[in-house]
């Protein structure tokens, strides 16, 4: 996760790693960076997966207020892709940036972990201090 500079455009050629919801309609120079590592590090670009409304995808805002731009993107690994529940930009959240926030919903099982019962051991071994010639008589 992180801010990329990369606008992914919905060409065919990056639908290996690209979601068909993305907010603009060609790639940048460093989109096609992003999308060759993903392929090549077997990453999905997640943030761009989930529909949502134009205002809810952009994730920079510039200071004259006219123009949003998807920037910024979360990546995971295609096997784990589907924990991925939802990515969206959360603008209501003041960070004293031009960027907004990103939220991102991970469903993920907590495994429990059981302990074994332990067995008290006596702190002093009795049995070796019993005279074994009183028990012959």
């Amino acid at each position: 996760m992180g801010d990329c500079n990369a606008k992914i455009g919905k060409e065919p050629v990056n639908q290996l790693v690209v979601g068909q919801h993305t907010l603009h309609k060609e790639t940048c120079e460093n989109g096609l960076i992003l999308c060759q590592f993903a392929e090549a590090n077997e990453l999905i670009i997640s943030s761009t997966y989930f529909e949502h409304k134009d205002i809810h995808k952009g994730t920079w805002n510039d200071p004259a207020g006219s123009t949003v731009k998807q920037n910024d993107h979360v990546l995971i690994n295609k096997i784990r892709a589907t924990i991925v529940e939802d990515v969206k930009t959360m603008r209501g959240a003041n960070c004293d940036s031009d960027h907004f926030l990103i939220r991102s919903l991970i469903r993920h099982k907590i495994s429990r972990t059981y302990q074994k019962k332990q067995k008290y051991r006596l702190r002093w071994a009795i049995h070796k201090l019993e005279n074994k010639d009183k028990k012959n008589e």
